[in-house]
């Protein structure tokens, strides 16, 4: 995520995905709208129109992927921001899996800047029906079929059972982060000085699966 956007850990890390990248965040900013706008040609509404189509599309691919956990990933295609302002498309994977231990539901998001393929100019101009859209990604069918392969394919039991191990380090950190502050709040303390150390993590990259009242956020990677 720090490579692909351009963000440091302290930028990031315990923040919503929705309030550090994504279209909202560029019509969010005015400065951010018209630079888009402008690059393309396009009015401010217009930009801004397209930007919440390519939103609703990243979210139908979602609830496909959610109502077939294990078996199906959700694919989209997005115009997102770098820290220094660049706009780029992102091809963005999401992937749920049901953790076999804890029977928990967990995504995962792949990432990566696909702009050398499909410019921001080119989404921009598909945002704008099914058809068009749908006909970029139909443009991107071997790549993601190859990635689907790896995440969901033959083999692919070692590269989930990573996954799990992953989502395991970010629960266990969850549940003791959890655990800290209710014991803190029941003893009436605050949340300083001296407290035994948290269990480490070689990294994290799964999130749990966000509720209506618990939005998905960055993780350290």
């Amino acid at each position: 995520f720090e490579k692909c956007y351009g963000y440091g850990a302290s930028d990031i890390v315990g923040r919503k995905c929705g309030q550090v990248i994504g279209g909202a965040t560029i019509i969010a900013r005015s400065y951010s709208l018209a630079q888009l706008a402008n690059g393309i040609g396009l009015s401010l509404r217009e930009t801004d129109t397209r930007l919440k189509f390519l939103t609703r599309k990243a979210a139908e691919s979602c609830r496909v992927m959610m109502e077939n956990v294990g078996t199906r990933v959700g694919v989209s295609l997005l115009v997102n921001r770098k820290k220094s302002g660049h706009m780029f498309v992102c091809e963005c994977i999401v992937l749920a899996l049901r953790h076999p231990s804890l029977n928990w539901c967990y995504t995962l998001g792949f990432q990566r800047d696909i702009s050398k393929d499909i410019s921001v100019q080119m989404l921009m101009d598909a945002a704008h029906s099914d058809a068009a859209y749908n006909s970029l990604l139909e443009s991107r069918s071997e790549a993601l079929a190859a990635r689907r392969e790896v995440l969901l394919g033959p083999g692919s039991e070692i590269v989930v059972r990573t996954l799990h191990e992953k989502a395991m380090d970010v629960f266990s950190l969850d549940i003791w982060r959890t655990l800290r502050s209710e014991m803190l709040f029941s003893a009436g303390g605050s949340d300083s000085g001296t407290h035994p150390q948290a269990p480490s993590s070689p990294g994290p990259t799964a999130t749990p699966a966000p509720s209506p009242d618990r939005g998905l956020q960055v993780r350290p990677t």
